[in-house]
């Protein structure tokens, strides 16, 4: 049951996720925001369980690495991005979806290089999470389009550049181990 932990935390976080495209899709942007952030708290969770799980070489599940990138690219990809367009880019139609296009596919790029690149104390580019987050708390404030446009530029960009960030292990002051996902 203990190693079957991380997964359910996972499928909860993909589950948020696609609730909040559900929400987004009724045009209840608050709930969306807020189920991307049940998502967030439970891809912390999954992370944290995992790593106290793992196997005696100290080596996270292939399958977990995978569940995680394929319920992060949902709840801080797909969902946020909609809600982006649901809620304000709808009225630019083609820059608002090569917007939400840009930031869709950026982060999925940014989830398949993870693995590949940082340290135990940093991550390169911008994670998906904080970016999503950010983005669908954007959508529920409903700010002009232009604004949002350039936040989906942004963030879009982050994701994919080599610009360091801190791990939140670094932020408390502990060290990360280098298996940590």
């Amino acid at each position: 049951m203990r190693s079957a932990l991380p997964h359910l935390a996972t499928c909860g976080n993909l589950a948020s996720g696609f609730v909040a495209l559900l929400f987004a899709a009724s045009d209840d942007f608050l709930y969306a925001a807020a189920f991307i952030l049940v998502a967030a708290a439970l891809d912390l969770l999954d992370g944290a369980i995992a790593r106290n799980g793992c196997d005696e070489e100290g080596q996270l599940s292939e399958f977990g690495k995978n569940l995680d990138s394929l319920a992060d690219v949902v709840s801080f990809g797909a969902a946020p991005a909609f809600a982006a367009y649901a809620a304000v880019l709808h009225v630019l139609p083609v820059a608002g979806i090569a917007g939400c296009l840009a930031f869709f596919v950026c982060g999925a790029l940014r989830l398949a290089r993870f693995p590949l690149v940082g340290g135990p104390d940093r991550f390169v580019g911008l994670p998906i999470p904080p970016a999503g987050l950010f983005i669908s708390i954007l959508a529920a404030l409903g700010p002009p389009p232009l604004l949002i446009l350039a936040a989906l530029a942004a963030t879009s960009v982050l994701m994919v550049s080599t610009v360091p960030f801190p791990t939140p292990a670094a932020l408390l002051g502990r060290k990360k181990s280098p298996h940590d996902a």
